[in-house]
Formats: C-alpha cells, structure tokens, sequence
C-alpha cells in the first residue's frame, strides 16, 4: 500500500509540473510572436523622402519596399534633412517614384507588391514594391520628393516572418501539457479495485449428508431398515421384527423367489 501511495503521489505531482509548465510555455510562445512581429517591423530599413539612403543589405533574397505613413527612424547619413518621426493620414498613401541602385551602381526592377501591411507599436505601412537582391553590399534607394505629409519608405521581409511557427508550437504546448498532465492526474486519483473475496469452501451440513452441488436435488433422507419389496420394516422400539415370509400357495408347494407373484 505504501508503494502504491507514493506511485499515486508522484504521478500527480508530474501531473500539475505538466500542466502548469505546457500551458505556461504555450502562453509565453504566444506573447512572443506577437513580440516577433513588432522586432521584425521595428528592424525594417527606412528612407525619408526626398533623399538618397544607403542600405546595406547583408543576405540575398526578396525584400519588400512599405509606404510608412506613421514611425520614425533613427539618425540619417549624409546631407538628408527630414523630420524623424512621421504620421500621415493612413488612407492617404502615396505613390513615390522609387529607384534601387546595386552596389556596382546598376538599377535593379521593382515589382509590383501584394496586399500586405502592419499596424504595430505606431508603424503603420503598406506593400508597394518588391525587390530581388542578388549580391550583398551597399545599396542605394531614392525617393523622390511627393507633395503633402512626410512619410517613408520601410524595406524588409514579411512582417509576419516566424510569427506563425512561434504560435504553433504555442498551440502544440497547450495540447500537450492538457492532454499528458490531465493524463497523469487521472491515473494519479484513481482509485484501487477492492480485493477479490476468496471462494467459500465446500462442507457437509450439520445432518452428515453432504450439501449437494448447485443445480442438483438433495438426497432424501433414510427413515429405517428396508424389507422385502422395498417395504420398511417397523415395529415398537427394541422389538425385533421377524423376516418376512412369502404366504404359502395354494397347493401347498414353496413357490420360488423368481418366480411371479400368484394370483388368487
């Protein structure tokens, strides 16, 4: 019994660390993919309009150029004089004339963007252009100067880039710590199955005459001597009882044992 109560002990015991741990993990794997996508539109790449911004572009692939009507950026290179914090009207969105110079100065093709945006933490942007870079390096991005509230041009990936695997494995966390810590629990709390009753041996009754098996009749009891035919013999106690005799037939002859009955 002791065995089995430590068994039972330890088994809810890893029950609640399971399921304690699991969904807190699933919780904090959800707070930090929405934190992943503010990382990922905070690291963007920004150009102020009206001027030439040097991007240094460490890997290859395909990048997307964002109108930014609301953000800041940091403190800018070179002669370019713009305010570093921005907010046009988000439904004003401008269409700038947009030129990507290559590290060996050539003009790289902009094409047109998908629907994609974000709204996070003050940036607010929009795709316009998408951009394959080939060769890592310096690179060069004029805006031309557009009419009305300053804005920007933020260049990255996906602002949605490992936010989806962050919330799946926060969903797998939860399932997991549901499913096995609810398991534990269970077996943890269940309780034994009451011991088997021994069988009860078999014994004669108090007459001497052994119980009969289930389904068969009783014996019936013996009430004395039996005589010829299967007639019992009787008679007062202690009087001894003479044998019967077959009566004499007619004739005056014994009739034989085996033979039948006469008839008178």
């Amino acid at each position: 019994m002791p065995e089995r109560s430590r068994r039972k002990g330890w088994m809810l015991a890893l029950g609640v660390v399971l399921l304690v741990g699991l969904v807190g993990a699933a919780a904090a794997l959800w707070v930090a993919a929405d934190q992943r996508g503010a990382d990922n539109v905070a690291g963007f790449a920004r150009a102020p309009v009206g001027c030439d911004t040097t991007l240094d572009f460490e890997a290859t692939g395909t990048f997307v150029l964002y109108i930014e009507t609301s953000g800041e950026f940091g403190e800018l290179a070179g002669a370019c004089d713009a305010d570093p914090r921005y907010d046009r009207d988000a439904d004003d969105i401008p269409q700038p004339e947009l030129t990507l110079l290559d590290p060996d100065g050539d003009t790289l093709d902009l094409d047109d963007a998908g629907e994609a945006s974000y709204d996070v933490d003050g940036f607010v942007g929009s795709a316009t252009r998408t951009v394959s870079i080939e060769t890592p390096g310096d690179h060069v991005l004029t805006v031309a100067p557009t009419p009305g509230d300053p804005f920007a041009v933020a260049v990255g990936r996906s602002p949605d880039d490992g936010v989806a695997l962050l919330r799946w494995g926060a969903v797998a966390a939860a399932i997991g710590g549901l499913v096995l810590g609810g398991l534990f629990l269970v077996l943890g709390s269940r309780r034994p199955p009451p011991p088997a009753r021994p069988a009860t041996p078999w014994t004669p009754d108090e007459s001497g005459w052994p119980a009969s098996p289930p389904g068969f009749p009783v014996p019936p009891p013996t009430t004395g001597a039996m005589g010829p035919a299967g007639r019992p013999r009787t008679g007062p106690p202690g009087l001894q009882m003479p044998p019967a005799t077959r009566p004499p037939a007619p004739n005056g002859d014994t009739p034989s044992p085996w033979a039948p009955p006469q008839t008178r």
